[in-house]
């Protein structure tokens, strides 16, 4: 075999479009190596690379200001907010954070790699399968039996997941 070495080696890039006047500025990614994930939320954008969690564009409620964070594997942006699970459990910032909304009745993870949030919810998938919390106005917490979710995806009032069986959603 051979080898052409006169080739770059090509690592992950993040690229995002969009928006990009203003404060929102969402466009511009901040530098990045090797990202892993990348969530969008309404006017900002968080991702998760070899140096932990990064936000960026608008900023009104503090939901770009990253904080402190232990070993970061799961990041989510939604709305005002943005949520990242780390070796401490679910953290949270900006709007709803401040209030409370993504935290409350946040269950306890087993090495959860996916996290996901909506309106005022948030969804992990975990070792235990896909676990949500937090408001249950359209029963978009209320998880129905999934056989081996690989995949959580929540937005406003509802929630889906990728299993066995196709795509499931509820709320």
């Amino acid at each position: 075999i051979d080898v052409d070495d006169t080739k770059p080696d090509y690592a992950a890039s993040l690229h995002c479009w969009g928006l990009n006047t203003g404060t929102f500025d969402l466009a511009n990614v901040p530098d990045n190596v090797n990202p892993t994930q990348v969530s969008a939320g309404i006017f900002h954008n968080c991702f998760l690379d070899d140096n932990g969690v990064h936000c960026w564009g608008y900023n009104e409620y503090g939901q770009t200001d990253v904080p402190n964070l232990s070993n970061p594997t799961s990041v989510a942006a939604a709305q005002n907010t943005s949520c990242a699970v780390d070796d401490n459990g679910v953290q949270c910032w900006g709007k709803q954070a401040q209030a409370g909304l993504f935290l409350e009745n946040s269950p306890s993870l087993s090495n959860p790699t996916q996290l996901t949030m909506g309106d005022a919810h948030a969804c992990a998938l975990d070792d235990n399968g896909v676990q949500c919390w937090g408001s249950n106005s359209d029963g978009q917490t209320d998880v129905p039996t999934l056989s081996n979710p690989i995949q959580v995806s929540a937005n406003y009032h509802t929630t889906c997941a990728l299993d066995d069986q196709g795509v499931q959603c509820w709320g």
